[in-house]
């Protein structure tokens, strides 16, 4: 126990000085890149997430569960181990879903308004670091919604965590991209979300924080001032699949 509180408390130490260095120092630019297939032939393969074990928790052993911008399967992958899911993976990369079919996954390349027209539903939907990366989010979440008969769980990074918000106080704007700053193309707080959610008339969500500054378990505490990573679950209210609009564009989503 001792161990676990002086690594934590190193790691947090860690954010924290990233946190005010990040006041002055400019943030690294990587290559700018065109394609998602581009994007995950850069990308290290996906690993272990807190935000994982906290969408498990909340998933049945043996539910069905869709993936929306699956990329290399990592969180599915976990799922179908930890709790036996039968999983699907959708996403638009080509380069991603040959990952996540090398785990042993059924990963498709696919969009969302694509898999609507075929009339499937899944018990649990799952959107990880995916809606910040679309432009027509609102109908993009709305597609998502309409195929969940449980559970819809969406992650996104939080633009109110307290590193943010310094870069702000000292004139710059947040740094939240891994490779080059146009990924992200919407931001959200957490109250923003979670009143953008009830703009498109989802019931009230769920919010945990799934990492962040997590000494003292201040990013459960106060998730929208020190939670980096925000997981976010409007339950279905019954069983049976809801209307929505028509099917969205496509779009390009990675996680």
């Amino acid at each position: 126990m001792l161990k676990r509180t002086l690594v934590g408390a190193y790691f947090n130490a860690v954010e924290v000085g990233h946190a005010v260095a990040g006041m002055v120092r400019a943030p690294a630019y990587g290559r700018v890149v065109d394609t998602y297939d581009e994007y995950w032939r850069g990308r290290a393969p996906g690993g272990l997430q807190p935000r994982f074990e906290i969408i498990e928790a909340g998933v049945p052993r043996g539910s069905s569960v869709l993936d929306v911008g699956c990329g290399d399967g990592a969180m599915l992958e976990f799922l179908h181990t930890a709790r036996a899911v039968k999983g699907v993976g959708i996403d638009i990369s080509a380069e991603a879903v040959a990952r996540a079919c090398r785990r042993g996954l059924d990963a498709r390349v696919q969009t969302l308004g694509d898999l609507r027209l075929t009339g499937d539903t899944f018990d649990h939907v799952v959107m990880s670091e995916v809606v910040e990366h679309v432009a027509d989010a609102e109908r993009f979440v709305l597609d998502a919604w309409a195929l969940a008969r449980r559970s819809l769980w969406l992650t996104f990074p939080n633009i109110a965590y307290f590193p943010h918000r310094l870069r702000l106080l000292s004139g710059k704007f947040p740094v939240q991209w891994v490779v080059f700053p146009g990924e992200h193309l919407r931001f959200w707080s957490v109250p923003d979300f979670a009143a953008w959610l009830a703009s498109l008339s989802l019931p009230s969500p769920r919010v945990r924080a799934s990492n962040g500054l997590t000494f003292g378990r201040l990013h459960r505490a106060w998730p929208n001032l020190f939670g980096n990573q925000i997981v976010i679950c409007p339950r279905t209210r019954s069983s049976a699949p809801r209307r929505s609009p028509r099917p969205s564009r496509p779009t390009m989503t990675s996680r």
